[in-house]
């Protein structure tokens, strides 16, 4: 029986990959065999990563993508299969932080920062990867968001506003 835990000879696709939770999955599935597609806006820092995990022995590659961007996630999902020729586990983890201030003082152009990057960015990668996905009759995505979609806190509508959380009149 094979174990569950080896990712030998599959490719998994991480957003949100230059730090935090993107940069700790890209790398367990790098050392659970794992070709990795790390995916983040930050170009640099994934470059990086990408080089430390190929020096290392493991096969990666770096792709810049604006998840809020359809052609961009497009795009992505497309150099992956190039070069790896597949997608079997996709980590939807792109994420930003909305800037603090109470609902009624927020800019459009945060809620639209936010929700393009948050909650667009994840439909549009779950739509281009499982595209793939059923082309090749075989896959498993994960979206990953924040404690704040079950808790919230106070200043950051755009980011998650539960009713209780803005200030009261």
């Amino acid at each position: 029986m094979r174990n569950p835990l080896d990712f030998s000879g599959q490719v998994a696709l991480v957003t949100g990959a230059a730090a935090g939770m993107g940069l700790a999955t890209a790398n367990a599935f790098a050392e659970l065999g794992a070709a990795v597609v790390l995916v983040d806006f930050k170009e640099e820092a994934v470059k990086a990563t990408a080089q430390k995990l190929v020096a290392a022995g493991h096969k990666a590659i770096a792709v810049q993508c604006d998840v809020s961007d359809d052609a961009q996630v497009e795009a992505m999902v497309e150099r992956a299969v190039a070069e790896f020729g597949r997608i079997d586990a996709a980590f939807n983890n792109a994420g930003v932080m909305a800037h603090i201030a109470p609902t009624a003082d927020s800019a459009r152009e945060d809620w639209d920062r936010v929700i393009g990057i948050n909650l667009r960015g994840v439909w549009s990668c779950m739509k281009y990867e499982l595209r793939q996905m059923e082309r090749q009759r075989s896959g498993a995505i994960v979206n990953n968001a924040s404690v704040g979609a079950l808790t919230g806190n106070p200043g950051i509508g755009s980011y998650i506003s539960p009713p209780s959380m803005e200030s009261s009149v």
